[in-house]
């Protein structure tokens, strides 16, 4: 099938104009230029914390490449933003799902997934996308996790436990984690943690599939320094990072999505058990 460059006006196109301020820098969701070869069409696409900013990204590439999209959020204060967005993804001709509820829970996860499945029939593409915050208990302190944030990482266990449960043959399952998965800035030790628990679950999830010989392949996604609303808050000193931190070059959400349209794509089918790694040095 010929390619074909999809170009939308939208307001997920952030504007180029530079920031006063380095962490306040808006983060782009979209390439106007991005070039679709329908590599996803007829797919059908589970994101988890499809509000976060990677998570909206990805599913705009994936619409593009003409995937079906069920997003999933936490709390009712994304509503309207997620609304939004679905207009807008289905723009490119894809159906579009949203759905309210947590994945921390398994008897109420699977519930979930029988919804799912009964609505769209099979999963073909899981994105377990968890973003992980950090909250600081005093200026003088590491930063803590919150509650939640553990929470988080409990789905992805039970996501991992269920979803052959419930994916085509042949389905794809892509964990988000970080570069701090690698090595950690003192700011966000208990971070990098959880990071890396998602890094090194990936492989085993791998593991288990292929001693149970599913037909399911899991690999995941290191990202670099990616902006995103959060930075301001959780990176309150900059400055004081690494110097192998701060040398990153610094991404949007949106130069990240083509390497999820790769990992869930036909393009990749050898690959399974493995991290691909986003962090690009200046």
């Amino acid at each position: 099938m010929p390619r074909k460059i999809v170009k939308h006006s939208s307001t997920y196109e952030a504007d180029h104009s530079k920031s006063k301020n380095f962490l306040m820098i808006k983060p782009k969701l979209c390439c106007p230029d991005y070039v679709s070869f329908h590599r996803l069409k007829g797919k059908n696409a589970v994101i988890t914390s499809a509000q976060d900013r990677v998570g909206m990204a990805v599913a705009i590439a994936f619409a593009k490449e003409g995937a079906n999209l069920i997003l999933i959020y936490h709390h009712a204060k994304y509503e309207k933003s997620m609304l939004d967005l679905s207009n807008y993804l289905k723009s490119f001709g894809v159906q579009v799902t949203l759905m309210k509820s947590s994945t921390f829970d398994e008897y109420k996860c699977k519930k979930l997934f029988q919804q799912i499945f009964k609505k769209v029939g099979s999963i073909d593409l899981l994105i377990n996308n968890f973003p992980i915050n950090n909250k600081p208990e005093d200026n003088d302190s590491h930063y803590l996790l919150k509650k939640t944030d553990t929470l988080k990482i409990q789905s992805l266990f039970i996501l991992g436990k269920i979803c052959d449960e419930y994916m085509s043959n042949n389905g794809v399952v892509i964990n988000t984690t970080s570069i701090c998965a690698y090595s950690q800035p003192d700011q966000l030790v208990f971070y990098s943690a959880m990071k890396a628990a998602v890094k090194e679950y990936t492989k085993e999830l791998h593991t288990m599939f292929e001693y149970y010989d599913k037909k399911l392949r899991v690999n995941g996604i290191t990202t670099g320094f990616i902006w995103s609303d959060l930075i301001p808050e959780v990176l309150e000193d900059y400055e004081t990072l690494p110097l192998h931190f701060k040398s990153l070059q610094p991404r949007h959400p949106y130069e990240i999505a083509p390497l999820f349209v790769f990992l869930a794509s036909n393009e990749s089918t050898i690959i399974s058990g493995e991290t691909l790694n986003a962090t690009t040095k200046k």
